[in-house]
């Protein structure tokens, strides 16, 4: 018996598979980007430079500060992601026009990523930002220099590149397992995504459990910033 291996699904569909594992990587890793510099200054910067006291003398709850802070880094992170799927989109274009005349990129040229595939994305993304802004707020407070605070912030990178490249990986497969852990589980939803694949379910409780852990996250951030020893660490 002569035993042929045959792909059966569209070309379009296989090419989403391939992309799709890129796009929220880079996404992912350029959030996290986008909201490291803005927290570390913002926190340990401002501590460093002395001006966290004007700041706390001003007649505004710490609650409205810490979150005007948080604001400012969700913003960084998101408009980051935004930039990255905006030039992602545009990349894709020109590549797209300039194999237009090249012999084997007909499966290419018949791929696109469409406005619902894109927003869908993007929608994915927010918890995930809000996370990182959290997150990022929380750990770079409890330093007492901007340099102290990168220190404490690099192993995060790690944290987060790992499960994001985990997603890449042949033989890492969207389930019910994967869904409760994060950036993985929304690294590998965005894959299914731009694939054409929408788990309804599966995404409901992604989105839903980036939402507690990023809910849980700010809740720290807040916490720290009540505290006179984490603010006046010397």
């Amino acid at each position: 018996f002569e035993i042929k291996t045959e792909n059966v699904a569209p070309p379009e569909k296989v090419i989403g598979a391939a992309i799709g594992g890129f796009l929220p990587y880079f996404i992912i890793i350029l959030c996290l980007m986008g909201a490291t510099y803005p927290a570390i200054d913002l926190t340990a910067g401002e501590k460093e430079r002395g001006t966290i006291e004007t700041i706390l003398c001003s007649p505004v709850p710490r609650t409205d500060i810490v979150l005007g802070k948080f604001l400012m880094v969700l913003t960084a992170a998101l408009c980051t992601a935004v930039l990255a799927i905006i030039s992602m989109g545009t990349s894709f274009q020109v590549a797209k026009h300039v194999l237009a005349n090249t012999d084997g990129a007909n499966d290419l040229l018949n791929f696109s990523i469409g406005m619902k595939t894109i927003g869908a994305v993007f929608l994915m993304v927010i918890p995930l930002a809000v996370l990182f802004a959290s997150g990022l707020i929380a750990i770079a407070l409890t330093a007492k220099s901007y340099k102290e605070a990168q220190s404490y912030i690099a192993p995060l990178t790690i944290l987060v590149v790992l499960p994001a490249v985990a997603g890449l990986m042949p033989g890492v497969e969207f389930n019910a397992r994967m869904a409760l852990i994060p950036i993985l589980n929304t690294s590998l939803v965005c894959k299914e995504i731009v694939a054409g694949t929408y788990h309804w379910g599966s995404i409901a409780i992604i989105f839903g459990s980036t939402c507690v852990y990023a809910s849980a996250a700010l809740y720290v951030a807040v916490s720290l910033f009540n505290r006179e020893d984490v603010l006046f660490r010397t």
